[in-house]
């Protein structure tokens, strides 16, 4: 199994920036050196200080510390109340550059069979056994009994009844399965599963370029427009790694549109100021859930032999094949 980490489903874009936004203008609230330090320029630079100077910047501060500022989801806003900032879906592109042959990857996750409506189906069901010699630990299958070629160490036997099991260590002679020596097993019935207890399933994944729109609105005064859009946009560069790159949404761009009087409210004087904000992410999926092959048997029997085994088109036996062990045979030319 591969225990790499991987982002699960398809990305949840617009959740993941609202919460972000909402989540790092709280932190500025409580941390309002960071509100200063946005409009730091209004002081820093000496021809912006002598206009606006520490007055502006205490007036953006008293806005954002002081205005309760709403988060939508566009395009539909119920609702109107500003200050707000809206959140809609752009475009969505598979990125084909870093596109692989199947989506492959080597992720290898295990499902629990109660979880996907899926059982384990018994190796051997239960059945009486001959006898159990619990000093020895062997129990005695009847002769004949179906399955028992397939058991294997590692295997578990299982009480029906109470759900005790017993790991399996190998056979014995004359039909004999192998347990600790000592075991209590004393249920009228024994039953055979699998060592593995789960289904597995390789995840998938594609790399979507993302695009989503934030908007910035204000009403009245529009400087407060232009507040909002600079808290919002150094909100975006300060926690891009903490609340962003940690969610699975990468490499992100900025680019911002003209400042707009917004008439697409239903109140005047509406100011808009929009990030469209790019980035990358991965998305991925679960293929059918599978079992573990523990054990197999080869029906065919090769004929020169009456063994079982498996034909493989060659001319000779490879160096690793021991003749007495395991039989192999050429197929003739008008065979192939």
């Amino acid at each position: 199994m591969n225990d790499n980490s991987c982002t699960k489903g398809i990305f949840p874009g617009d959740i993941i920036i609202k919460n972000a936004i909402e989540l790092a203008i709280d932190d500025m609230r409580k941390n309002p050196y960071i509100i200063d330090d946005v409009f730091a320029s209004l002081i820093e630079n000496p021809l912006l200080n002598k206009k606006y100077g520490i007055k502006e910047v205490s007036r953006a501060r008293e806005f954002i510390l002081n205005n309760k500022i709403h988060y939508f989801m566009a395009g539909r806003v119920d609702k109107e109340a500003f200050p707000c900032i809206t959140i809609s879906i752009g475009s969505s592109r598979e990125d084909d550059s870093l596109a692989t042959l199947g989506d492959n990857t080597d992720i290898v996750e295990e499902l629990d069979p109660s979880e996907i409506g899926k059982k384990i189906t018994y190796i051997i069901p239960p059945f009486i056994p001959d006898k159990y010699d619990k000093e020895t630990g062997i129990i005695t299958a009847p002769e004949g009994l179906e399955g028992y070629e397939l058991v294997r160490g590692s295997m578990v036997a299982i009480d029906p009844e109470t759900g005790a099991g017993f790991i399996i260590t190998g056979k014995s002679p004359n039909n004999g399965i192998q347990i600790a020596a000592g075991s209590d097993l004393t249920g009228s019935k024994v039953a055979i599963v699998p060592e593995y207890h789960v289904y597995i399933t390789r995840r998938e994944r594609a790399t979507s370029k993302e695009v989503y729109n934030i908007g910035c609105h204000t009403h009245g005064d529009p400087s407060t427009a232009i507040f909002l859009f600079s808290v919002v946009k150094y909100c975006l560069y300060r926690y891009r790694e903490s609340l962003l790159e940690h969610e699975n949404f990468q490499l992100t761009s900025i680019q911002a549109s003209e400042f707009i009087k917004n008439q697409a409210f239903d109140i005047e004087n509406v100011y808009s100021r929009f990030i469209t904000l790019t980035g990358q992410c991965e998305e991925t999926w679960l293929k059918t859930p599978y079992r573990i092959i523990e054990a197999i048997t080869l029906d065919d029997v090769v004929p020169e032999s009456g063994l079982p085994g498996i034909k493989i088109l060659g001319e000779k036996a490879p160096d690793t094949i021991i003749p007495e062990c395991e039989p192999w045979i050429t197929i003739e030319d008008d065979e192939k």
